[in-house]
């Protein structure tokens, strides 16, 4: 399983600060848009964040839980992820994977799909392609979250049926994301801690390898 995670995370969370897209009329519940404009706005006011996250996969007609924590580091379009043996670094243009055990790193271009999780939307996945409708409001351990669901709007496309989008009230800030698949796997990403403007350079977001003399570079790019 730890595996099959690893082999995710440049698809599904390969974990921008935009203001929320106007569509058509009744796609979106007057209360779900105010408090995820609300969201939007405190994201604005952060030029980088960091943030300290939990991953768990559930699949209960298999009976099988996983966790795992990583660490993101984001600044608009640029992001170092950290997770499992995996570091992915991207500095907006260039992307790369680096498998720490096999020592090796892959080159490859960015690409993200519309309606998928990626580490420059986690903030705004919400923005484009999904409908959202506001649940509930409930306290879990001490905070209140208010519980938002997204549903694609290309919904025969996606492996998903819908996200669970819970905001933290007091906070204005996403608490986590649980992505609801077709095939009985869920996958929740839980922000642990999260750090806004830490200290950034141009260097964190880039694999140097004079530092990794003994990693293989492999150039997936065309």
């Amino acid at each position: 399983m730890k595996q099959q995670i690893r082999t995710l995370l440049p698809i599904l969370f390969l974990f921008c600060y935009i203001g929320l897209h106007a569509q058509t009329a009744g796609d979106h519940d007057p209360k779900a848009k105010q408090i995820l404009d609300a969201v939007s706005a405190k994201n604005k006011t952060y030029s980088a964040v960091k943030i300290n996250f939990e991953l768990l996969m559930d699949n209960k007609q298999d009976n099988i839980h996983e966790s795992q924590e990583g660490t993101l580091l984001l600044k608009g379009n640029q992001y170092k992820l950290e997770m499992s043996g995996t570091e992915v670094y991207c500095d907006g243009k260039t992307q790369w994977n680096h498998l720490v055990e096999n020592e090796e790193v892959q080159i490859i271009t960015p690409e993200y799909e519309e309606g998928e999780l990626n580490p420059t939307n986690i903030f705004t996945i919400y923005e484009k392609g999904f409908k959202y409708q506001y649940v509930k409001e409930e306290v879990k351990g001490g905070t209140t979250l208010q519980l938002i669901k997204l549903f694609p709007e290309d919904a025969d496309s996606k492996s998903y049926h819908t996200i669970n989008l819970y905001v933290d009230k007091a906070k204005k800030q996403i608490h986590s994301i649980t992505i609801v698949g077709k095939e009985g796997d869920d996958f929740t990403y839980r922000i642990i801690k999260l750090t806004p403007n830490p200290t950034t350079k141009a260097a964190d977001f880039k694999f140097d390898s004079a530092k990794h003399p003994d990693v293989e570079v492999i150039d997936l790019r065309d």
